[in-house]
């Protein structure tokens, strides 16, 4: 990532009117500090509170302005590869990030980096675009599960399975999960997939994989010891699953580190 321009917290006269019918030949990142209105070159208008962020694209019509004072943060920045390919996010139209002040907060560190000449400058304005656009698409994604599911029926989910990570030692079975959640077990393990992006099953494995690697390494506990204590029942199990995730076995492992 290149950052061309940025400005955090930058003010403009009152009611100062942005116009590009041509756009820019880069990204742009708004988040709206006042109140804006926003129109787009189907010709529909849009008003804008503060909190509201849009990513223009490259040569995109950009129009808009002030309702009053004219106050926000934004980035102009190239890109190596297209962002609507690497992130799922509402491209040339508002949306509400959940933080939109850690958002804020990223870009008043580009800015830092961007005014002045820090080591490896380059590399590090690169990783904080980056930082925001994966906490803008997280952001974004989540707040698309919480407006698909009932909001306690999210929080309840998350709940359980913050329980069974933080017990991972423990039989869990989707049945149990399920009665837990207090539905059935499809219905559950369709809802975990889609709101968590994995199934209870693998979450479990690597929950109790990096518990057994700790036991291994910082309690010097044996090979067979700590895969007990993590919830593997089956040492030759154990040892299929952690050469699958670290590429090598566990005596190999504790060797080389």
């Amino acid at each position: 990532m290149n950052v061309v321009y940025c400005g955090f917290l930058t003010h403009n006269i009152d009611q100062d009117v942005i116009y590009r019918p041509q756009g820019l030949q880069r990204y742009l990142l708004l988040v709206v500090l006042s109140p804006m209105a926003f129109l787009f070159a189907d010709g529909k208008k849009q008003q804008a509170k503060p909190g509201a962020c849009l990513i223009y694209t490259p040569n995109t019509y950009q129009h808009y302005y002030a309702e009053g004072p004219f106050f926000n943060s934004f980035i102009e920045f190239t890109s190596p590869y297209l962002l609507e390919e690497k992130y799922q996010l509402p491209y040339n139209q508002l949306f509400y990030p959940e933080n939109y002040e850690a958002i804020n907060q990223g870009i008043k560190k580009i800015q830092q980096e961007f005014l002045n000449q820090f080591p490896h400058k380059d590399e590090m304005i690169h990783l904080q675009v980056e930082e925001i656009l994966i906490q803008l698409e997280r952001n974004f994604q989540k707040s698309q599960l919480s407006a698909k599911y009932n909001q306690d029926l999210y929080q309840e989910l998350l709940s359980l399975r913050q329980q069974m990570l933080a017990n991972c030692q423990q039989p869990w079975t989707i049945q149990q999960l399920s009665q837990m959640a207090k539905i059935g077990k499809s219905q559950f393990h369709k809802l975990y997939k889609e709101l968590f992006f994995s199934t209870p099953k693998e979450d479990l494995i690597q929950a109790r994989l990096q518990k057994a690697l700790f036991e291994m390494t910082n309690n010097s506990l044996t090979i067979k010891q700590a895969a007990y204590k993590a919830g593997f029942q089956n040492i030759n199990h154990f040892n299929r699953l952690f050469k699958a995730k670290f590429h090598c076995s566990p005596s190999q492992y504790l060797k080389e580190n």
